[in-house]
């Protein structure tokens, strides 16, 4: 449990650098990666359901990216990003409101100026609705964290973190 911050914090670092990397890359390029990780989603799908039809016989491949794009690629990797972003500004700063507000900016910080890097290669351009799609995935986080780790503790009227 020793290391389980630094950890945390690792992990927290990683996936932010990997954002950041990724709303960078040229349009081809951040393309050709939808289009892996939608292969592979659309593969497995294949795979679990019965039947000899694909999920591409019921669905448009070009809605099936894009749905991927925005449920993978944005909510769910800001929803990763936050249960990290939690851990690790809670263990890191000891004051809980502080860190909870800390938490809440960061995450609206990180969905708007990854969006707005979006815009420096050709081919990109940044949206308000994936800041908000991004977002939201983070501030899910955030909630079933603070019910999972805070409002237990405040209920029981101790301070959250005290042994």
């Amino acid at each position: 449990m020793k290391y389980f911050k630094y950890i945390c914090l690792v992990c927290y670092i990683f996936i932010t650098i990997v954002i950041f990397v990724k709303a960078v890359e040229d349009g081809e390029t951040s393309s050709q990666s939808s289009n892996q990780v939608t292969d592979i989603v659309v593969d497995t799908i294949d795979t679990i359901t019965p039947g000899e039809e694909s999920i591409t016989d019921k669905f448009d491949i070009e809605d099936i990216r894009h749905f991927i794009r925005k449920a993978i690629g944005h909510f769910g990797v800001f929803l990763v990003l936050g249960v990290f972003s939690c851990f690790t500004y809670y263990l890191f700063i000891k004051r809980r409101l502080l860190s909870f507000i800390i938490i809440i900016l960061v995450g609206l910080l990180t969905a708007g100026l990854s969006e707005i890097f979006q815009g420096i290669p050709e081919g990109r351009v940044p949206s308000f609705n994936d800041v908000l799609i991004d977002y939201v995935g983070y501030l899910i986080a955030v909630v079933i964290f603070s019910l999972i780790f805070y409002i237990p503790f405040y209920i029981k009227g101790k301070k959250v973190g005290s042994s």
